[in-house]
């Protein structure tokens, strides 16, 4: 078994689809998906959405009639939710074209200029998942591992704080070689003072090279 993730640009009509979802949201992220059933339709999950500043969160338009359940935790524009999408009959059949044998993974998450998602299964059936991904947009990257069934995730080991600096310099292309953007320029995206950055960056850099080297 391989776990594969996948980036993607979405076409224009996938976009169009989402309604003002990409024009509202800076990053929301799939915390934890708890039920799929393709013959109907259901997708259950806990997400994460992001919200840009002015946005509102009873503004923000779900795709193909998904709706907030209940929301868990606030923390400014930060907002984690318990998610049903309940796919209407115009969109079922897409959403058929991913009933494969595949166990849904993370990191899943969406921002306005890419979509990430990650799965579980042998070779046949990621290999129909990539085909059907290259319906909804242009893959831009595939990474492939061998799978490992932890019972929590790496990131666990690190502050939500420090998390948040780490995941915005990985898209902010802080950890690209040649650096994107530098520790200036994320301190400003972030908010926060160039020390603060740093200082979260390197707790959380020894923290996860401390789990992952465990042992060792």
């Amino acid at each position: 078994m391989r776990k594969a993730t996948v980036e993607f640009v979405p076409y224009i009509g996938i976009k169009e689809i989402y309604g003002n979802f990409f024009e509202m949201i800076e990053y929301m992220e799939l915390l934890q998906m708890l039920r799929v059933d393709f013959d109907r339709g259901i997708k259950i999950g806990i997400g994460r959405y992001r919200l840009k500043e002015g946005c509102a969160l009873e503004d923000l338009h779900l795709p193909m009639g998904s709706e907030i359940l209940e929301v868990l935790n606030v923390n400014g524009n930060d907002y984690i939710c318990l998610v049903r999408g309940a796919v209407s009959d115009e969109y079922r059949p897409m959403m058929k074209e991913f009933d494969l044998e595949l166990v849904w993974d993370l990191p899943t998450y969406v921002t306005p200029d890419k979509m990430v998602c990650s799965v579980i299964g042998d070779q046949p059936n990621l290999k129909r998942f990539f085909e059907k991904v290259k319906l909804l947009g242009e893959i831009k990257s595939i990474s492939c591992q061998r799978a490992g069934y932890q019972s929590y995730n790496a990131l666990s080991c690190i502050t939500q704080r420090q998390r948040d600096v780490l995941i915005e310099a990985k898209k902010s292309g802080y950890y690209d070689y040649p650096r994107q953007i530098n520790a200036d320029q994320l301190a400003q995206r972030l908010g926060i003072g160039k020390s603060a950055t740093i200082e979260h960056l390197r707790k959380a850099e020894g923290r996860l090279i401390s789990h992952v080297l465990s042992g060792y």
